[in-house]
């Protein structure tokens, strides 16, 4: 009987996402892709999170359009629509999960991936707006176990499906 061989990359996949991690990366790449405005993303961060749900959508806006306007490099998306998750959106998901374990440290490290630079306001600030809202409403981000570093190749296959978040200095 055939084994199916292990990619690298198979955990990487929007499926194995909690629902609140499913519904953090939609809004982040919806925002990312200039659709933060988007009605369903809206209602569902309203019905999910309660009073504090267009204040934690509007937080993560922010948070979005700062890392496009100051980060030093490109964040690397999949396509909205997308079933595979980037590098970069893990670290996002981290990164957010940090913020709701209250391990700043972390958070700190995973903003200096994402900038490229020292993190700053409003990210912290905003990320831990969006990560009570959503643990307040039982909606627990998971805090990713540490691997070795995946070889090179294994991102080859993600670069068919993938756009590039690109800063805009407006």
């Amino acid at each position: 009987m055939p084994q199916h061989a292990h990619r690298p990359d198979d955990h990487a996949r929007l499926c194995d996402l909690s629902q609140g991690e499913h519904m953090l990366l939609w809004a982040f790449r919806a925002a990312a892709f200039g659709a933060g405005d988007c009605h369903l993303v809206r209602r569902q961060f309203e019905e999910t999170c309660g009073p504090l749900g267009l204040e934690a959508l509007t937080a993560l806006t922010v948070f979005v359009r700062e890392l496009g306007v100051s980060g030093r490099r490109k964040i690397t998306l999949a396509a909205p629509g997308s079933y595979r998750l980037t590098r970069d959106e893990q670290s996002v998901l981290a990164l957010f999960a940090a913020a709701q374990a209250e391990d700043y440290p972390r958070l700190d490290a995973h903003l200096a991936w994402l900038l490229a630079d020292a993190p700053r306001a409003p990210f912290p600030a905003a990320a831990c707006l969006v990560a009570q809202a959503l643990s307040m409403n039982g909606y627990v981000l998971r805090l990713p176990t540490m691997e070795a570093a995946r070889a090179p190749e294994a991102d080859e296959t993600l670069q068919q499906n993938v756009l590039a978040f690109r800063r805009r200095a407006s």
